[in-house]
């Protein structure tokens, strides 16, 4: 067997190898515009989802409570700040359903709130 030459040294490799950032986590969730986003907090108060919501973030409404499998209904900033206007959202139970908020973060620091059935908020989600 021919020996083979490399024709970059192995230490400059492994340097290479060494200076090349790790990759970013997966996303939790690819939202509106295919904007990728990151769980911050799984349940968080219908108060927190209020003070949230008026800073200008979106959200994903989850309408028959099957944890968003079947898609969300997606609402923009305005209309989300315009329900906050209103009031924080009723978290409700019905049968083994119990409404959540959940909070999440794009890398370009925009938050996205994920509302889950049984819940309402004004006449946004009813």
């Amino acid at each position: 067997m021919a020996k083979q030459h490399r024709t970059v040294p192995f230490a400059q490799v492994v340097q290479e190898v060494r200076a090349t950032p790790p990759p970013p986590a997966p996303f939790d969730l690819h939202g509106p515009g295919g904007v990728g986003y990151r769980l911050l907090d799984a349940d968080i108060s219908a108060q927190k989802a209020r003070e949230v919501a008026r800073e200008g973030a979106a959200l994903g409404w989850d309408a028959c409570g099957c944890g968003g499998d079947c898609g969300y209904r997606w609402h923009d900033a305005e209309q989300v700040a315009q329900a906050a206007g209103d009031g924080a959202p009723e978290v409700r139970q019905q049968g083994r359903l119990k409404g959540r908020l959940a909070l999440l973060r794009s890398d370009e620091g925009e938050h996205l709130l994920l509302a889950h059935f049984p819940l309402r908020w004004g006449t946004l989600l009813d």
